[in-house]
């Protein structure tokens, strides 16, 4: 820490050498300062004119006003420089941004100081680290002489005295052997000790404010620029340290480690800062075609708020007015919450209180869970019974129903125990009826042939089911001729057609195919409507 010290000592030496060394500062001819104008405030900055003997100035202000023997007391010349303007006399009259640039005035060459500097600090660690190294050493070689000197004093008091041995002279050349090996090494605590000592290099706290490391990322995990190496893949800002893009986009999701940063993009009060984007836009959309002013969310982010939250407690108004209107209209229950139900609803709702649970599913660890009471009514016998609904189920006919009758009918009056009797009495039978063994093929087929029983209708003959010819069908042959004659002038009897529209609803007549009419049918067929004739190579009849 003296190295340090020392060499704080030497810069503030040559900082009083450069200025005068404590005397009357020297102004150079030209110069830029800072100086009170007629001896008042505020400070601005002016030009040296004229440097007189008796210390006095003659000073050019930057706004183009003089003044003559201006005492040293209304002018003063700051450590980092003449003014806003040192570094720039040589470039005239300058913008206001130019004026106050960070950069002016800066030499590359005044970096050498600060490598220098942080030199001198590495040899005085390195200084530090050897001192404290040779301490212990020391130390530690002192320790085991006087440990085997009292190994020996003992050994000599337990043989008797034996002089064989060489006296005292195990001197420092053993100790020099055994404690070659020993190397001792500070640990990071130590060697940070003396970095947060020293005077940090800008900003505020001073030289006893503690240094932290931002690291970025632990030993066993993998930098996120690290996972892929495409110079296409994701961009990496290196100031924030921040890659929002996802730099694996072809790994399965399940599998990501580290997917980018625009999760936090949805986190915080980045959603509402997007509702009041969206809001402002609307308003400016709307806004202008009505000839309103626009809202900004960057230019007035105060008003921006503040016009949402008036927008969206006027939309809340108006949905419970509308809601109540509609009650009002319709009518509704009572609709007011007491405490049992909002304690409902908490039981049901997901709670954050920490809980631990076993394979079964109880509560080994953490706040209770509440049972959440039954909605429906408990405890009320009605309609006689001394039972509640569902204290009984039936296996039979799997419904619930009362403990006391067996009824499985809901709101039924009860019957005690001589209904109980009969209940279970008429599903047994019912149960007996199912369980009844159903009559074979063979069974059936002799109860219909024993004599007596029904004798079931034959079915019909192929004739009347398909229209094919009959054999045993006399037909009476002017009936035939007469539906023949009916069939050829059946393309052009549109005039029937509307007789029969005029045909009175008693009528007698009847449309009925006859076997006479299937016959005429058959004979004036066709073989074109047949669709196997062509086939066979026949054009027609």
């Amino acid at each position: 820490m003296a190295e340090a010290d020392a060499h704080l000592r030497r810069r503030r030496g040559a900082w009083d050498a450069r200025v005068g060394g404590g005397a009357v500062a020297v102004v150079e001819v030209g110069a830029w300062i800072e100086a009170l104008y007629r001896g008042k405030t505020p400070w601005l900055p002016a030009r040296v004119a004229k440097v007189r003997l008796d210390g006095s100035l003659d000073l050019e202000f930057e706004n183009g006003r003089t003044s003559q023997k201006v005492p040293r007391a209304h002018a003063k010349l700051p450590k980092a420089g003449a003014g806003a303007r040192a570094g720039l006399e040589s470039l005239g009259k300058v913008a206001y941004d130019a004026k106050r640039d960070r950069w002016h005035g800066y030499d590359p060459s005044m970096h050498k100081e600060t490598e220098d500097r942080y030199a001198e600090l590495d040899a005085a660690r390195a200084r530090r680290k050897d001192k404290r190294q040779d301490a212990r050493s020391k130390e530690a070689r002192a320790a085991a002489k006087a440990e085997r000197k009292q190994a020996k004093a003992a050994q000599k008091a337990a043989g008797g005295g034996d002089d064989d041995d060489d006296s005292d002279s195990d001197s420092d050349s053993d100790d020099s052997d055994d404690e070659g090996d020993d190397e001792f090494r500070l640990d990071d605590a130590e060697a940070g000790d003396f970095q947060k000592r020293i005077a940090r290099q800008g900003g505020v706290g001073g030289a006893q404010m503690k240094t932290t490391v931002r690291n970025l990322r632990i030993r066993e995990d993998t930098a996120k620029y690290l996972r892929n190496l495409d110079p296409d893949c994701a961009f990496y800002d290196p100031k924030t340290r921040a890659m929002r893009e996802n730099p694996t986009p072809n790994v399965d999701p399940k599998d990501f480690v580290y997917a980018g940063d625009n999760f936090a993009r949805a986190t915080g009060d980045a959603l509402e800062l997007a509702a009041t984007h969206c809001f402002a836009w609307d308003v400016e959309r709307k806004g202008a075609s009505r000839g309103g002013d626009a809202l900004h969310v960057q230019a007035d982010p105060s008003r921006a708020e503040l016009e949402k939250k008036k927008f969206e407690a006027k939309k809340a108004a108006l949905d419970r007015e509308k809601q109540q209107a509609i009650l009002d209209k319709y009518g509704a229950q009572d609709v007011d919450e007491d405490a049992a139900e909002r304690q409902l609803r908490a039981a049901g709702a997901a709670s954050e209180a920490y809980r631990e649970f076993d394979a079964r599913g109880n509560v080994t660890r953490g706040a209770p869970l509440q049972k959440r009471a039954s909605k429906y009514a408990e405890d009320v016998f009605d309609t006689n019974h001394t039972a509640v609904w569902g204290s009984y189920f039936c296996p039979r006919t799997f419904k619930w129903g009362y403990a006391d009758d067996h009824s499985t009918t809901k709101n039924s009056y009860s019957t005690g125990a001589a209904g109980r009797a009969a209940n279970d009495a008429a599903r047994a039978r019912s149960d007996a009826a199912l369980a009844a063994p159903r009559p074979s093929l063979g069974e059936a087929a002799a109860a219909t042939a024993a004599p007596g029983a029904a004798r079931a209708e034959p079915p019909p003959s192929r004739a009347a089911l398909y229209g094919a010819p009959d054999k045993d069908v006399v037909l009476d042959e002017a009936k035939v001729q007469a539906a023949m004659a009916r069939a050829r002038a059946a393309p052009n009897d549109a005039a029937d057609d509307a007789n029969d529209k005029k045909r009175k609803y008693n009528s007698f007549a009847t449309t009925d195919v006859t076997a006479e009419d299937m016959e005429a049918y058959r004979r004036t067929r066709v073989a074109a409507d047949d669709p196997m004739a062509t086939f066979l190579g026949g054009e027609g009849a």
